[in-house]
């Protein structure tokens, strides 16, 4: 079963789950960063369209490695 990742909307403070692989692949309306704090500190941000009130919102999903340490 693919990871999946719940986002708060900040609009409408729903809760939305989104496929991270899905959001991986993507490349059209989303936007994908990674900022590296550290060597072990990673995140990805995300903009997505809430599946509730139809505006966009940004996210972030911590531990790019399934937050687990190599």
């Amino acid at each position: 079963m693919p990871p999946f990742v719940n986002a708060e909307c900040k609009n409408c403070n729903k809760l939305n789950r989104f496929d991270l692989a899905e959001l991986r692949k993507e490349d059209g309306s989303l936007v994908k960063g990674v900022l590296y704090r550290g060597e072990e500190d990673n995140e990805e941000v995300f903009e997505k369209t809430c599946q509730h009130c139809g505006r966009k919102f940004k996210f972030i999903v911590k531990g790019g490695d399934d937050g687990k340490k190599k």
